[in-house]
């Protein structure tokens, strides 16, 4: 029986909702589950159902009467939310969970007024390209599609655009982007002087033709892919997988389909007549940590290393969590534990080889002749002692060859089994490979299906998932923040899209443009919305704090690599050379002495020692000092967002580690060597080099002020120590 008060509160709901708008719909995964999944699921979800109520099923929610379809006044679960705390059947209770706002409370009772449908799920529905919002101002910034979705969210929000950012903002943000290389003085001065409609676009084609495009780009995925150099673990030895690095940075370089790509890299080797380059490609699942330590059970880390492709596969391509259906049935999306282990079952059947790479045609040649001596001295019995030392010459040979990781399917494939509560040792059912019965539609096939059918199916258009994880995950690149925010879960407990409309635009438009990725990022680059100035206003502050609707850009801290580029850049040291095996820029050895590793730190010398931070070797286990102080990727599992921390630690590190003192004490050389003759000109020539800007006048007038300052101290050093300063300022590293 419900009190007065709780009438009378219930009452001001159903009111407060008559006055609502009564055309405006209330979307179950957009308004509604968010709010069950908070307040109501752990007790009554899939997991726990107190009071033989479930509310996570429509079914079961409305046989008990806790919903009633079309009756809000009826329907317990209202008549719970807003009983006093002091009742002891107020939901959710006190010691569970705050009691629902009035707001949340308001859009249940429509919800239920309008039929309680609980809709599937946004993200397991193939998407369909929507309408574009039409012009509805002939001067509006909205160029392309992409502006004309984020004006009609922002104008619902009683918000606008920003305008573009100044010119020479706009280069150092895009060439950072897209080559994460600063631009040069050069190219500045270019991009200023042309006044041309395209120039920007002019730009735009210029660097997606560079190769260092590639090596931008290749970095986010190998986040992906969890590359490193080692194999992990306590012993953690080094690995030759490098060449799948230089694979996917040749692959994005030649703008290589996605859905080619993807078939590579996950199935290569089972493509008819498979190259060399192909093959490599499928490096993507050797990079796995391996245990090398003895007295392991070998069965059990291979187990652990099909769960990682499992588990790696389903983030990538599906974003998923997948691994939650390794013990059991997923707790939210619909993923059985045998649905995860047919996946699993797509590659049990793995090999992983070594393979040798071409060398060169002297190198194989002298192979060729060293097995045609070997044959000959066995075919007339020649002694074992002239047989070996022709087998260890071609072993010395052999060793002077590259290798990489790769898979290949076993001869005879292995018998899969559901793995009770995740358990190797305890086998389950046996099953056969097949997509996740949830977002598949039933194959009827006669034959068993193999990594090249996965492939297949990630990237055909039934799928409704990879287009959109993948362009969501693009989007995050320029934005910081993908449409939908939890950009690994697309599930039911994922965030819902800011603009769905925008990101199954995209999704259609990237698969039907062909899969290409340099077509989805000039799109993206040329929209008015990303050219945006990253200045917040008062009332975006105040509407929009976050900045979910994109009414300006984002200002985003460089990634732990491209700190170090830029002031290789900036002090002209920067080492262009693409591929190639990993390097060891210097690191103080008493950094390295003191993390787990067991293996040295060959400082690089010459030329590698200013090679780009894509390529430092990464050992798992201890990794360079400045990776760890910038938050890049562990290398352990898939990494689909970076963290970007701000500590005093990475101050620090700018203004002391020696790699940074003696970039500063080279740009400080270059602003000599290659600036003007006065002062002036020099502080400008420096501003440029840093952030592709002139100084205002009053950082001009401190600059001097400091030059002359350290003069007075120590002629030779002075424009080393305005390098170190200017090096050390937080715009220095961060993208506007």
């Amino acid at each position: 029986m419900l009190s007065t008060r709780s009438l009378a509160s219930l009452a001001a709901v159903l009111l407060f909702h008559a006055h609502a708008r009564a055309d405006e719909p209330i979307d179950y995964g957009r308004d509604i589950r968010p709010i069950l999944s908070n307040a109501c699921f752990k007790c009554h979800g899939p997991g726990t159902q107190k009071g033989k109520l479930r509310l996570d099923e429509r079914d079961a929610a409305i046989k008990k009467d806790a919903i009633v379809p079309g009756k809000p006044g009826d329907s317990e679960l209202l008549k719970r939310l807003v009983l006093p705390d002091t009742d002891d059947q107020r939901m959710p209770p006190p010691e569970v969970g705050d009691r629902l706002t009035p707001e949340q409370v308001a859009k249940l009772t429509a919800w239920i007024k309008q039929g309680a449908e609980y809709t599937p799920h946004w993200a397991f529905v193939a998407p369909k390209r929507p309408a574009v919002p039409p012009a509805t101002n002939p001067q509006s910034p909205a160029t392309n599609p992409i502006d004309r979705y984020i004006v009609a969210k922002l104008r619902a929000a009683g918000l606008e655009m920003s305008p573009q950012a100044d010119r020479a903002t706009l280069l150092r943000r895009v060439t950072l982007d897209l080559t994460g290389l600063l631009p040069t003085p050069k190219e500045l001065n270019d991009f200023l002087k042309d006044t041309s409609p395209d120039a920007y676009e002019k730009v735009v084609d210029r660097l997606l033709a560079s190769p260092h495009y590639g090596e931008r780009q290749a970095r986010h995925w190998l986040d992906l892919a969890r590359y490193a150099d080692s194999n992990g673990y306590t012993i953690d030895g080094a690995r030759s997988i490098w060449p799948y690095r230089d694979w996917v940075i040749n692959a994005l370089n030649a703008d290589m389909p996605f859905d080619r790509f993807t078939t590579e890299q996950l199935a290569g080797d089972l493509l008819p007549k498979a190259t060399t380059d192909q093959k490599i490609a499928t490096g993507f699942h050797r990079n796995t940590a391996f245990n090398e330590e003895g007295g392991t059970d070998a069965e059990q880390f291979r187990v652990e290393r099909t769960i990682d492709r499992t588990n790696t596969t389903g983030a990538v391509w599906l974003g998923l969590t997948a691994g939650c259906s390794q013990c059991h049935d997923h707790k939210y999306d619909p993923i059985s534990q045998k649905d995860y282990f047919r996946l699993y079952a797509f590659f049990d059947s793995c090999d992983e080889p070594t393979l040798a790479i071409g060398g060169g045609p002297q190198l194989e040649d002298t192979i060729a002749k060293l097995r045609e001596m070997e044959f000959w001295i066995q075919k007339n019995g020649g002694s074992r002692e002239d047989i070996a030392i022709v087998q260890k010459e071609i072993k010395r040979v052999q060793g002077k060859l590259p290798t990489t990781l790769v898979m290949r399917e076993r001869p005879q494939p292995r018998v899969t089994h559901v793995q009770i509560r995740g358990d190797f040792l305890r086998k389950g059912d046996i099953v056969q490979a097949m997509f996740p019965t949830a977002i598949s539609t039933p194959v009827a096939s006669p034959k068993k299906l193999t990594r090249l059918d996965l492939a297949k199916w990630l990237t055909s258009a039934e799928n409704p998932l990879t287009a959109r994880v993948t362009v969501n995950r693009e989007w995050q690149k320029f934005f910081g923040r993908g449409i939908v925010e939890t950009e690994n879960d697309f599930g039911y407990q994922g965030n819902f899209p800011t603009h769905p409309e925008l990101l199954d635009w995209l999704a259609v438009e990237f698969r039907e443009r062909g899969w290409s990725f340099k077509k989805l990022h000039k799109l993206i680059v040329t929209s008015a919305t990303y050219r945006q100035s990253s200045a917040t206003t008062p009332e975006q502050a105040q509407k929009d704090p976050r900045n979910l609707l994109l009414g300006r850009q984002t200002r985003l801290r460089l990634e732990a690599e491209i700190v170090r580029d830029a002031a290789l850049c900036a002090s002209g040291q920067f080492n262009p050379k693409v591929g190639g095996p990993g390097v060891y820029p210097p690191q103080p050895k008493e950094v390295f002495a003191f993390t787990q590793s067991n293996h040295a730190w060959p400082e690089s010398t010459g030329p590698d020692r200013y090679r780009r931070g894509m390529y430092t070797f990464i050992w798992r286990q201890s990794q360079h000092h400045l990776l760890t102080t910038f938050d890049a990727a562990d290398a352990q599992t898939a990494c689909t967002k970076r963290n970007r921390s701000n500590t005093p630690l990475q101050a620090l590190h700018m203004a002391n580690d020696p790699v940074f003192v003696e970039l500063a004490a080279h740009l400080g050389q270059r602003i000599e060597k290659d600036g003007p003759a006065d002062d002036a000109g020099r502080i400008a020539f420096a501003y440029r080099l840093c952030f592709s800007r002139p100084p205002t006048t009053s950082e001009a007038a401190r600059v001097q002020a400091y030059l002359d300052a350290r003069r007075k101290a120590d002629p030779k050093t002075a424009w080393a120590s305005v390098a170190r300063v200017l090096m050390n300022l937080d715009e220095f590293i961060t993208r506007e």
